[in-house]
């Protein structure tokens, strides 16, 4: 597939900015003559077409765009901290924000939007895939199958991963395992892929237990047994679903180990209330809300003709190390 000719790729040729190159094919701002002569040359060379989303947004009051959140994901705080974080970005860019609902587009109902942020879309959601084939520009945060022509945020995860198993090992620990979210996101797959390597490269053997998105406290705490239960010496859990930790902290309360002396706890999702536990549970802040905010940016970016379709933003996350790891 030819990929779409952008105001980057226009601006590159003419030699100037985007946001000169917007202007002067929008008789906008203060941009002279000969400039304007050299970005509509540019233009026609390269056969350069606004996007019609974009220029419905630079000039109609009632322009959109579109957030969907499975359902499942509603109950995951994480989640609710990036559509935040989107709604405060699109506020300040004075954007409207449609949240779609799987419900709105099975009924036949096409969601009235310029462009579409899908928050790491679950595997064979038929939602999902709608919006993709709906025509209008696409950011994802993490990759998405089928996806391919869509703008990408997305963090190193794998290296989240690796720090958090290098520092149990660091800390005295020599059987990590994996409380697992499932591969039916590319978080989760990246998550499980990371941890199996890193134990292939170590010479441990994977010990993982999976349990699926929004998975109730009682699910947890079994998966978090089922684990324990194993006769490997584990002396540290790697937690991936939203709040699995404290989940797991009362599992190893409950069987007379102390967290972070006996079992080492780190969690991939950080949340306020790991900072209070005691020990307080040491964790990757994904950044939930600048996620939101960058998927925003980067979307208005596209349909302005300002940013390229399949732009990938690197969103930075860092580990908070508390003394549930000793440190």
């Amino acid at each position: 597939m030819k990929k779409a000719i952008t105001i980057v790729d226009v601006a590159r040729l003419a030699g100037v900015s985007r946001t000169t190159a917007s202007d002067a094919l929008n008789n906008n701002g203060r941009v002279s003559e000969p400039t304007r002569l050299m970005v509509e040359r540019a233009a026609s060379a390269l056969g350069y077409r606004p996007n019609a989303a974009a220029q419905s947004l630079r000039t109609a009051t009632k322009g959109a765009i579109g957030i969907h959140l499975p359902e499942v994901m509603t109950r995951i705080d994480y989640y609710l901290q990036i559509v935040y974080g989107a709604l405060e970005e699109a506020a300040r860019q004075q954007t409207n924000v449609t949240l779609i609902t799987s419900q709105r587009l099975f009924g036949g109902h096409r969601p009235p939007v310029d462009g579409v942020i899908l928050l790491d879309p679950l595997a064979h959601d038929t939602a999902a895939t709608q919006l993709m084939d709906l025509d209008v520009p696409v950011v994802t945060l993490e990759p998405a199958d089928g996806a391919d022509q869509a703008g990408i945020v997305s963090a190193d995860h794998e290296a989240g991963v690796r720090e958090l198993l290098d520092h149990f090992v660091a800390q005295g620990a020599s059987t990590p395992a994996l409380l697992a979210s499932p591969r039916s996101t590319n978080w989760g797959t990246r998550v499980q892929t990371a941890y199996r390597q890193w134990c292939r490269e170590n010479g441990k053997r994977p010990l993982v237990a999976e349990r699926t998105f929004g998975s109730d406290s009682a699910t947890l705490a079994e998966a978090a047994r089922e684990l324990l239960s194993l006769d490997e010496g584990i002396d540290a859990v790697l937690c991936g679903p939203d709040g699995s930790a404290l989940v797991v902290m009362d599992v190893l309360q409950d069987s007379g180990k102390q967290p972070g002396d006996d079992v080492q706890i780190a969690a991939l999702v950080d949340n306020p209330a790991l900072a209070y536990v005691d020990p307080p549970v040491t964790a990757i802040d994904l950044a939930p809300r600048p996620a939101g905010a960058r998927c925003v940016e980067l979307l208005l970016g596209i349909l302005r003709g300002e940013r390229a379709p399949d732009e990938v933003v690197p969103l930075e996350i860092e580990v908070q190390y508390r003394a549930s790891t000793r440190d």
